[in-house]
C-alpha cells in the first residue's frame, strides 16, 4: 500500500463504519439476529441464561438459529433460570429428548446447563463466574474466556467422563487460537449497555475489554474497510479489528459488531437474490 495514502484510507473507512453504524444499529434490524428471540425476557437471571443458549447456538442460517432456540425456551416454559435449578440432569434430558440444531442434539443442551446450573450455585452468576475468572489487568478477555471454557469442560468431565466432540463445539476457547465469535457476542450483549439491541445485563466488565465476535459477514466487511488482512476468522483476527475500531471508540470498540454484521448480512442476501 502506498505509505502517502495510508491517513486518507484510514479516515474513509472511519466514516465509512460511522455511516454503516449509523444506518444500522437499531432495534429495527433486530429481527436478523437471535437477539429477537431474548426480548421475552426482563429478569437479568433469564437473559444471562437465555443469552448464553442463544449465543453457544449461534452457528448456520440465522431464521432455523431464532426458531431453535426459540423451541428451547419454550421447552423452559419461558423460565431458563428457575428450569436449570429446579430440574435434574435426568429431567433435562427428557425435557430435551428429540431436539437437535445442526450439531448438536438435546443431550448436548441438557449437559451444558447442567453445568451452567452447577456453576451458579458455586458463584451465584454466570457473571460473578467471569468476573472470579478474570485478569483485571488484561487488555482484553482472552484469559476469562479461557478460563470460562475450562471450567465448563472440568464439570463436564466429571459428569461425563468422555465428552462429544458436538458438545466441545459449544463452547469454544481462544487458546488455540479460535476466534471465539459466540462466546465474545455473547459478552457483548451482556456488557453493552441496553441501547435497545444489546442488553446491559453485567455492569462489572469494562466495555474496552471486549473482543469483536468475528464471522464470515464481519470478517469481509472488515476486509474491505482495511481493518485486517487476514483471510482465516481466527483470534489474531479479532484482535486487528478490534484495535481498528479501538482508533474510532477506545471505550467501546464492539459497538460496531452489530452493524457491521447487519451490513454484511444484507449484502450477502441481497447477492444471493
Amino acid at each position: 500500500m502506498d505509505e502517502s495514502r495510508r491517513p486518507l484510507l484510514q479516515e474513509t473507512a472511519t466514516n465509512r463504519i460511522l455511516e454503516i453504524y449509523e444506518q444500522y444499529h437499531r432495534p429495527e434490524f433486530i429481527g436478523l439476529d437471535p437477539l429477537v428471540a431474548l426480548q421475552r425476557f426482563s429478569r437479568s437471571e433469564d437473559l444471562e441464561v437465555a443469552g448464553l443458549i442463544a449465543a453457544v447456538l449461534s452457528y448456520g442460517r440465522v431464521e432455523t438459529i431464532i426458531r431453535n432456540v426459540e423451541c428451547l425456551f419454550d421447552l423452559m416454559e419461558n423460565q431458563p433460570a428457575d428450569f436449570i435449578g429446579a430440574t435434574s440432569f435426568a429431567e433435562k434430558k427428557r425435557c430435551f429428548k428429540g431436539f437437535r440444531h445442526r450439531f448438536n442434539d438435546g443431550a448436548d443442551i441438557a449437559l451444558l446447563l447442567q453445568i451452567i446450573g452447577t456453576l451458579i450455585d458455586e458463584y451465584g452468576s454466570i457473571e460473578r463466574l467471569f468476573l472470579s475468572l478474570s485478569d483485571n489487568g488484561a487488555e482484553n478477555i482472552l484469559h476469562a474466556l479461557s478460563a470460562f471454557h475450562r471450567s465448563i469442560m472440568a464439570k463436564a468431565r466429571l459428569r461425563c467422563r468422555t465428552l462429544s466432540r458436538n458438545f466441545r463445539f459449544l463452547v469454544s476457547s481462544p487458546v488455540h487460537g479460535g476466534a471465539c465469535k459466540r462466546l465474545n457476542m455473547y459478552l457483548r450483549w451482556m456488557v453493552r449497555p441496553n441501547d435497545g439491541i444489546d442488553l446491559g445485563v453485567w455492569n462489572c466488565v469494562p466495555t474496552a475489554h471486549l473482543m469483536m465476535p468475528v464471522d464470515t459477514h464481519v470478517s469481509a466487511v472488515a476486509r474491505r474497510l482495511g481493518l485486517t488482512g487476514r483471510k482465516n476468522c481466527d483470534w489474531k483476527m479479532a484482535e486487528e479489528i478490534t484495535a481498528g475500531l479501538r482508533t474510532i471508540d477506545p471505550v467501546d470498540p464492539v459497538r460496531f459488531d452489530f452493524s457491521l454484521c447487519r451490513s454484511g448480512m444484507i449484502a450477502v442476501r441481497k447477492v444471493a437474490a
